[in-house]
C-alpha cells in the first residue's frame, strides 16, 4: 500500500489536531446552571462537520481527482469558499479554544488583544466590514487568474497558501454576515452584501463557462478540458448562489421581523 505524500499527512495531522484540541477544550467549557455550556452543542457540531468535509475534500482520494479534473478542483474550492467557512463562523469554536489556556492566561489574551492598534476600531467601525468584502473577493478573483492558479498547481506550498487564504478571509466574511453587531451592520445590508457577493461570483463563474479555451494549462491536455472547465464554471455559478441565496433569504426575512428604524442605512459607521 502507497503511503500519502508528506503535505497530505502533514494536512491530516492538522485536522486530527484540531479536532482533539476542540474535544478537549468543549470538555472544559463551564457548565451553566440549566446545564447547558456557553457555546451551544448545534454549534460544536459545525465545527466538527466542517473539519469532516474539508478532510473529505483535501485528502485522497478526492484530491487526486482534483489534481485530474478542473471541476472536480472547483469542487474542492467552493468547499474552502463557501461550504466549510460559514459553518466554521457559525460555530463559534474560537470561543471554544480559548479553554485549552488556563484563565489567567485567558484574560491576559484578551488584554493584549485588546491593547493591539487598531484592535477597537477593527471591532466597531463600519470600514472593517469593506475591508472583509474586498478582501474576499480580491482573493478570489486572483487564485483563479489563469497565472495564478498555474502557480498554485505547481507548488504545493503555494496551493496550501491559497487554500489557507481562501478558508481565512471566507470565514471573516461569514463572521461579519453573521455577528457584526446590529450598530454596524443591519440584517438588510448584510443582506445587500451577500447580493453584491453573489454578483460578482458569478460573473467569475460566467467567464470560467464561457470561454472559448482552456484557461488553466493544468488541465489543457484533457482532450475534454473545455467541457471539463464549463462543468466546473456551471458548478461555481448554481452551488455558490445557492449558498448565497440561501442565506440572502433567512437575512431578509430577519430584517423584515426588525422594528423598522426611520432614516437610517443599512450600513453605518
Amino acid at each position: 500500500m502507497d503511503l500519502l505524500p508528506l503535505n497530505d499527512i502533514i494536512v491530516a495531522v492538522v485536522i486530527a489536531l484540531l479536532l482533539a484540541s476542540f474535544a478537549v477544550a468543549w470538555m472544559r467549557l463551564p457548565m451553566r446552571r440549566n446545564g447547558r455550556r456557553p457555546v451551544a452543542g448545534w454549534r460544536a457540531s459545525l465545527f466538527v462537520l466542517a473539519m469532516l468535509i474539508l478532510a473529505a475534500v483535501l485528502l485522497p482520494p478526492f484530491d487526486d481527482l482534483a489534481d485530474a479534473h478542473f471541476s472536480a478542483h472547483m469542487a474542492q474550492h467552493l468547499v474552502l469558499l463557501v461550504v466549510a467557512p460559514p459553518l466554521l463562523a457559525a460555530s463559534q469554536a474560537q470561543l471554544v479554544f480559548l479553554n485549552l489556556l488556563p484563565l489567567a492566561a485567558r484574560r491576559r489574551v484578551g488584554r493584549s488583544v485588546a491593547h493591539v492598534p487598531g484592535m477597537k476600531f477593527a471591532a466597531h467601525h463600519s470600514s472593517t466590514i469593506w475591508f472583509v468584502c474586498l478582501s474576499s473577493i480580491a482573493i478570489l478573483w486572483f487564485w483563479h487568474l489563469p497565472e495564478a492558479y498555474n502557480w498554485a498547481q505547481r507548488s504545493e506550498a503555494v496551493h496550501d497558501a491559497e487554500h489557507l487564504l481562501f478558508i481565512i478571509t471566507e470565514t471573516a466574511f461569514w463572521r461579519v454576515i453573521l455577528f457584526r453587531r446590529e450598530r454596524e451592520l443591519r440584517r438588510a445590508g448584510a443582506a445587500l452584501i451577500l447580493v453584491a457577493m453573489s454578483v460578482q461570483g458569478g460573473l467569475l463563474a460566467a467567464i470560467i463557462t464561457f470561454a472559448g479555451k482552456p484557461m488553466y494549462m493544468p488541465y489543457a491536455t484533457n482532450p475534454y478540458a473545455l467541457a471539463d472547465q464549463a462543468l466546473g464554471g456551471v458548478m461555481m455559478w448554481v452551488i455558490a448562489g445557492l449558498v448565497y441565496l440561501g442565506a440572502f433569504v433567512v437575512l431578509f426575512v430577519q430584517a423584515l421581523q426588525q422594528e423598522p428604524r426611520s432614516g437610517r442605512s443599512p450600513l453605518r459607521a
